[in-house]
């Protein structure tokens, strides 16, 4: 049976959406290949390994330093932009990654003498060019055919997200070259949209297919879908960037809407969902004193966080700065819940274009907007009239991780 090697910056403890649709693709491809998923922890391995059929979990403990230790702390307190800027600051003047899976892989392959060979396949996943240097070094190795996947566009089109001038600065100057090696030596190149594939160089957008973000259609329950009826809950899901925070339209506009209409807070709830530590998002709460109405929960299990969306009301985003071109799995998790979803300032970009292609909610264009489409819902809600956006199986297949995940299956096919 043919090898894939797929590899994973973060590991399981840190509930990152990346490494969950990694995990994702290596159970859906272990149905055709053996798929060996390696992925870098932070905290020490209780389990080296974990067999499941065809799938072999190679989890590796980074090995911990002064920097290891920094970047975590950092990471930990909602300290983000720091903790890049640390990172960024390690590379520019070592040329490594703080963690680095390409060093403790090459531990592994010696202490088990495990060799790859030209038949094998390397699938490795941005961000974290240090995983598409490994994939990058693997195939002059071995001769694998190698996979690079974007969730984001690496260094060609927008700053990263939290990314200040000097952090976008660094990043372009010491990484553009080594990225577009790895684009040369590549086999086939996938990313998660259209925009983003418009963004890198034009001589390689013919090569590169568009694999989208999905839910992950196996941990969900449709039956279990319903609205509570005493509460209405306007829900977001995971990570809360400085960046999303900059316009703060939204918050303004909850805080008139609260008071305007003498809402209670044993009515409505504002709900970030596996949103972890974000020091910002804190103090703009405190700022407007939302405090009584707004609930924060540490990240999690995915399926901890699918049964929080199961009784929301609404979902909605917050925008990411400028940039028009970020599509995340939220907005297909947020699909699939079949509830409307409010995007309270307008991106002019591919959330808008999601909302409408779906018909799946509002887009706001200023405070009274907001204010006015929150009436409306709650009114609706407690006259017994809430909103459910109801999709065929066929949708929510093809709005699935699984069904993407067939696309790539494909792809790889055909290598």
């Amino acid at each position: 049976m043919k090898r894939i090697f797929v590899f994973s910056y973060h590991g399981r403890e840190t509930y990152q959406t990346g490494f969950n649709r990694l995990l994702s693709m290596a159970e859906y491809l272990s149905n055709s290949y053996e798929v060996h998923l390696v992925y870098g922890n932070r905290d020490k391995v209780e389990r080296p390994i974990k067999i499941k059929g065809n799938l072999i979990e190679i989890p590796m403990s980074y090995t911990p330093g002064f920097f290891h230790n920094l970047y975590k702390g950092l990471i930990e307190s909602g300290r983000r932009i720091m903790a890049k800027f640390v990172l960024a600051c390690y590379y520019a003047f070592t040329g490594k990654e703080i963690f680095d899976l390409g060093r403790e892989f090459s531990k592994y392959k010696k202490k088990t003498n495990i060799n790859l060979t030209k038949d094998d396949i390397i699938l490795v996943s941005f961000p974290s060019l240090a995983i598409h240097n490994l994939g990058y070094a693997l195939k002059q190795e071995f001769g694998c055919k190698l996979i690079l996947d974007y969730r984001d566009p690496g260094v060609f089109g927008y700053k990263q997200i939290e990314d200040n001038k000097v952090l976008s600065f660094l990043r372009k100057r010491f990484l553009k070259r080594n990225e577009l090696r790895n684009l040369k030596a590549a086999d086939l190149i996938v990313t998660i949209s259209e925009s983003i594939r418009s963004l890198f160089p034009e001589k390689y957008r013919d090569q590169i297919e568009v694999v989208r973000n999905g839910y992950d259609i196996k941990k969900v329950n449709f039956n279990l879908i319903k609205h509570h009826p005493y509460t209405f809950k306007l829900v977001y899901l995971g990570t809360v960037y400085n960046d999303q925070l900059e316009d703060v339209t939204f918050f303004k506009a909850l805080r008139k809407f609260i008071d305007l209409h003498l809402i209670q807070p044993q009515y409505f709830q504002v709900r970030f969902i596996g949103t972890g530590e974000s020091l910002k998002l804190k103090e703009v709460i405190k700022h407007y004193h939302l405090e009584p109405y707004v609930y924060i929960s540490q990240k999690m299990p995915i399926e901890q966080v699918y049964s929080e969306l199961y009784s929301a009301a609404m979902f909605f985003h917050l925008k990411y700065g400028n940039r028009k071109e970020i599509i995340t799995t939220k907005q297909y998790e947020y699909l699939a819940f079949q509830k409307p979803i409010l995007l309270p300032v307008n991106d002019f970009g591919d959330l808008e274009s999601s909302i409408n292609k779906y018909q799946a909610g509002y887009v706001c264009e200023n405070k009274d907007d907001i204010i006015k489409f929150l009436k409306q819902s709650v009114d609706n809600h407690f006259n017994r009239q809430p909103v459910l956006i109801k999709r065929s199986e066929a949708e929510l297949y093809e709005l699935s991780r699984q069904g993407q995940e067939e696309k790539l299956l494909k792809l790889i096919d055909k290598l």
